[in-house]
């Protein structure tokens, strides 16, 4: 996941906005800059275009294993099962380059990790309290990472130490 980040100033003014979108980053700063055309006589600077990795923690899913990913990120870090089903559809959207999926294909995750009790988990009731807490989006039965929940997930990794 690439984040970028832009900063602008003009005088003692100074504007940075940062985000996953280049495109959404690119448009606010035309927006914002906009603001500065009314200010004092002083030319707007660019201070800086930057693109960087947000995290190098959470690229190439594609070349890891769900098991590695939950050593890594969730066990012992993450404890509520609508959390861990976060996680897990973001596993599935990052390494399979899906956007959503079924209720059976996030569970199946829960088994493949050993998790306990994994067959009794109630997934359509776990699934919904993520969905409640704005983590996922469901619709057609077809599950998806917000972008509150994308937000949620790579909060967690990049203040993984």
């Amino acid at each position: 996941m690439e984040h970028y980040k832009i900063a602008v100033k003009k005088g003692e003014y100074n504007i940075e906005v940062s985000s996953h979108d280049q495109k959404w980053v690119e448009d606010k700063i035309k927006t914002y800059k906009s603001f500065f055309e009314d200010l004092p006589n002083k030319p707007i600077e660019n201070i800086g275009k930057v693109q960087t990795t947000f995290t190098e923690k959470a690229q190439n899913l594609e070349s890891i294993s769900i098991n590695e990913f939950y050593k890594k990120f969730i066990a012992g870090k993450v404890s509520s099962r609508p959390e861990i089903a976060t996680f897990f559809v973001y596993y599935l959207t990052k390494s399979k380059n899906q956007k959503e999926f079924n209720s059976a294909e996030i569970k199946e995750q829960f088994r493949e990790v050993g998790y306990p009790a994994w067959n009794g988990i109630n997934i359509a009731d776990t699934l919904n309290q993520a969905k409640k807490r704005a983590l996922l989006n469901n619709f057609n039965s077809q599950w998806s990472l917000s972008l509150t929940g994308e937000d949620f997930i790579l909060n967690k990794i990049s203040n993984e130490s």
